[in-house]
Order: structure tokens, then C-alpha cells, then sequence
């Protein structure tokens, strides 16, 4: 019987697009499963704010349960809606 792989329970946020990706190597994220709190720091106090988001402009991570989005753009984790704006998200 083949069992298909499956991440840990909560690291359902998958790396689709990996911006330190190039056509000789795969990058140093694509393809690897995070929970939400390693994607956004939670809290949104001034100790917090002064922590620089370590993950790369341009990163996008799908959550493999809903299908839904949200990328890495100026330092911020932002997050499309329906009316296909990006919005700034923040941890709960």
C-alpha cells in the first residue's frame, strides 16, 4: 500500500514561488511547508515591529488546505481578497 506523504499537523503553508530560485539550483525555500506563526511574527508590539521579516521580497506561500495566497513584498506578509487588492496581514 503507497501512503502519500504528508506534512506535519500546522505546516500547511507551502512555498510556491522562491525568489532566491535560479535555473541552476532550486532555491532555499520552494517547495517546503511552514506553519503561519514561522511566516508572521505574532504580536504586533514596538519590539516586534523592529524585527526584520526574514524572508525575501517576492515570496509566495500557499496554504495547502484552502488554496490561499499571501507573499512577502517590502517586508510585510500581504494577502489578496476578492477585490484583488493586497493587504497587509498580521498574526492572530
Amino acid at each position: 500500500m503507497f501512503r502519500r506523504w504528508q506534512p506535519p499537523s500546522g505546516y500547511w503553508w507551502k512555498v510556491v514561488v522562491d525568489p532566491t530560485r535560479n535555473p541552476d539550483e532550486p532555491g532555499m525555500f520552494y517547495g517546503a511547508h511552514f506553519r503561519w506563526c514561522d511566516i508572521v511574527l505574532p504580536g504586533y508590539d514596538a519590539e516586534n515591529q523592529t524585527i526584520p521579516c526574514p524572508w525575501p521580497d517576492g515570496t509566495v506561500f500557499e496554504n495547502i488546505k484552502t488554496g490561499e495566497r499571501v507573499m512577502v513584498k517590502r517586508g510585510q506578509v500581504i494577502s489578496r481578497e476578492r477585490t484583488w487588492k493586497w493587504k497587509t496581514v498580521l498574526a492572530d
